[in-house]
């Protein structure tokens, strides 16, 4: 069964509101649930160094030390610091909306858990490969794994800007899931493009829009390549194979439609032939 609110989430928001509230403020934590969701919020605003785009990747500390080393000594909080990961991951496991901290601000903080029915066949999924693989999937695998399920596709570009990772730990993660068969990757450098894989769209039912999306792919191959030989003034088929990964009888086919259209032109023969927008 699948619960409404995970129970380590909401210790870990519960603890966090006492653990980094500012004590020299009036006022006092409130937990306030209803038909929407659930709110908890505390006096005082994050601790410097800290606020709502990089709550996941900066280093973490606290207002309260001493507090926190007690709450962490009885095991109420999380003993690496990261207690933030377990409030994602509370709803990210279960393929519900993010936990929203927008509403805090200098005097408070404050985080809203939406009721959400959950993504029964995501949370399977998850489960399925916990049981194959042996390990829990990270936090930052989850984001990703959330942002593709919800956006279809995106550019690592995209990602990056967007989650707030840096570059070599979001390549790390991407680099993991492909091998893991849970997504895929298009493309190559800043233009390199990843979608949920073939394994998750089957799990979850949706093999049809997993063709879909591969249809999509093929369809922008020719954009893509355009956009290529107008930014650096032609193309290779060597550039078309390395762009979207296909071996070189496929990019000297679409090269030659590209041709045949009046799109492209041939210069040079060849090794050294080159394909120039028209």
């Amino acid at each position: 069964m699948v619960p409404e609110f995970d129970h380590r989430a909401f210790r870990e928001a519960l603890v966090n509101a006492f653990g980094h509230r500012d004590y020299t403020l009036l006022g006092r934590v409130r937990v306030q649930l209803d038909d929407a969701g659930l709110t908890i919020a505390n006096p005082g605003g994050f601790v410097e160094g800290i606020n709502i785009h990089n709550l996941l990747t900066a280093e973490p500390h606290g207002r309260n030390p001493c507090l926190m080393d007690a709450l962490k000594r009885t095991g109420l909080a999380e003993r690496t610091g990261r207690g933030i990961d377990r409030i994602y991951e509370g709803s990210l496991h279960y393929g519900r909306p993010l936990p929203d901290y927008t509403a805090s601000n200098e005097r408070n903080v404050s985080v809203y858990l939406q009721r959400s029915a959950p993504d029964v066949e995501f949370v399977r999924m998850l489960a399925e490969e916990q049981e194959r693989t042996g390990k829990t999937m990270p936090v930052n695998g989850l984001l990703i794994l959330n942002m593709l399920k919800n956006e279809r596709r995106c550019t690592f570009e995209t990602m990056r800007r967007e989650l707030d990772m840096s570059e070599q730990r979001l390549r790390a993660m991407l680099g993991q899931l492909t091998e893991l068969g849970l997504i895929e990757g298009s493309g190559s450098g800043s233009r390199r493009a990843y979608t949920l894989g073939s394994k998750v769209y089957g799990r979850v039912g949706r093999t049809i829009e997993y063709v879909r999306q591969t249809d999509i792919d093929r369809v922008r191959w020719p954009e893509l390549i355009m956009k290529l030989a107008t930014e650096q003034h032609g193309v290779t088929r060597a550039d078309v194979m390395e762009l979207l990964h296909i071996d070189a009888n496929q990019a000297y086919y679409q090269l030659s439609k590209l041709v045949k259209a009046g799109r492209l032109k041939v210069v040079g023969r060849g090794r050294w032939v080159r394909y120039t927008v028209m």
